[in-house]
């Protein structure tokens, strides 16, 4: 049991308190794909925003699915609030800008366009 916890310790240590999702970004001719995975997020705790100086910012959080009354032995799994921001060109249709959550994976979808924008808050679509 001894060893156990010393595992634990040592993962729980590198893993720490922050986490940040993988990304994925990409492009074809019409636009820019934005793919985070964020499993296990709840859809109604992400929140995507664009900005007019063209910063992208994605904030969610990951909550346990276990209480506090309960020991864990290993934690590999991240849990609590994460940031990621990317900065696209200045020239994306900001009206246009989709989000959808499915399967675990975040896909953000801005379309191009050649002149710059303003800022927005983008919903999130099941």
């Amino acid at each position: 049991m001894e060893e156990v916890r010393f595992w634990a310790r040592r993962i729980f240590l590198q893993v720490g308190h922050q986490w940040e999702p993988a990304v994925d970004v990409c492009e074809d001719d019409d636009a820019y794909h934005i793919i985070l995975d964020v499993a296990g997020v709840d859809e109604q705790d992400l929140e995507v925003k664009y900005h007019p100086n063209g910063l992208l910012v994605i904030r969610g959080a990951r909550r346990p699915l276990v209480t506090n009354a309960v020991q864990c032995l290993v934690l590999e799994i991240p849990y609590g609030a994460f940031e990621r921001r990317i900065l696209l060109p200045s020239a994306v249709d900001v009206e246009g800008i989709s989000a959808t959550y499915r399967s675990g994976l975040l896909h953000i979808r801005v379309p191009k366009r050649s002149s710059p924008n303003q800022g927005r808050i983008v919903p999130i679509s099941p």
